[in-house]
């Protein structure tokens, strides 16, 4: 299952979130972004509980002022 999260900061602390970011298991990649929010995490796990502790960790980060979350699906044809 891939989780996409929309991550927005307060200004003058995207490093050290970025940096924080990074070393979450199970966050594949972070990405900065342009636009409405400030970085995509990109996070593969096993299930909507995983993801659910990646969120919860996410939202204690210093500096971090909302999240969006949307899961990817998979197609089947």
């Amino acid at each position: 299952m891939k989780g996409f999260i929309m991550i927005n900061v307060e200004l003058g602390t995207e490093k050290p979130v970025y940096d924080t970011l990074s070393q979450i298991k199970g966050v594949r990649e972070v990405v900065p972004v342009y636009g409405e929010n400030d970085f995509i995490a990109i996070a593969d796990v096993g299930g909507i509980n995983d993801l659910n502790m990646i969120v919860l960790s996410i939202r204690e980060i210093r500096g971090v002022t909302s999240t969006e979350t949307i899961l990817g699906m998979e197609l089947k044809f």
